[in-house]
């Protein structure tokens, strides 16, 4: 008999995952990404004590990485009106991330040296048993940290995966940062989100309505 097919277990816009077994799965992109870099960064991450998945190996269009258990951070806060502990908890991620230096060789986004993530929102946080652990580490980059946040607040504002969670979520998530200072930055994170191209249309009309309201 031969191996079983790699079961797919999850699908975004830009990569799917499969469940290789023995505590692996393979990440491959669609279109775009790049495997080298991605895994470079979170090599990079986990050396720095932050919880990223470990890269087993690279190809031309995936990674093999650890598998890590458990559910999104967007599937723990649900509907839920309080949400305090998932905010809280993402709020520190970011904090913890932008301790880290970037790596030699990252393209920037804008000015700094720390290392932003670029889509860090509640779907791509895996609340597991030992902790919460961030994935999908696509569009990281070398910058300011308050542009990290601002992206994170243009994608939980527009993002059509975020459903109503959204507002509430938002308010608190926003609370443990200086508002201004992301305001400063909200043009250039809206024009980040604008340029990709897995960006729907919808999400397009309202990045450039919350710009609007915020008068940036």
């Amino acid at each position: 008999m031969g191996e079983a097919e790699p079961r797919l277990i999850a699908a975004g816009r830009a990569s799917e995952v499969f469940d290789l077994g023995a505590g692996r799965v393979l990440r491959r992109f669609r279109a775009g990404g790049d495997p080298v870099r991605e895994a470079l960064v979170m090599r990079h991450a986990r050396l720095c004590g932050y919880p990223a998945p470990e890269v087993f190996e690279i190809s031309t269009d995936g990674l093999v990485m650890e598998k890590i258990e458990g559910p999104t951070m967007r599937q723990v806060a649900g509907g839920r009106p309080s949400m305090v502990r998932e905010q809280a908890v993402l709020a520190r991620l970011h904090l913890d991330l932008h301790e880290i230096e970037a790596p030699d060789g990252l393209p920037a986004a804008g000015k700094g040296n720390r290392l932003l993530h670029l889509d860090l929102h509640p779907a791509n946080v895996i609340m597991s048993a030992e902790g919460p652990v961030v994935v999908d580490w696509t569009n990281a980059r070398c910058g300011d940290p308050a542009l990290d946040v601002a992206v994170t607040w243009v994608i939980g504002a527009t993002s059509t995966g975020l459903g109503r969670l959204a507002d509430t979520f938002l308010q608190h998530f926003l609370s443990h940062f200086d508002r201004a200072e992301l305001r400063e930055v909200l043009r250039a994170a809206a024009e980040y989100r604008l340029i990709d191209e897995n960006v729907v249309d919808d999400e397009r009309q309202a990045i450039r309505g919350l710009v609007a309201l915020e008068g940036v």
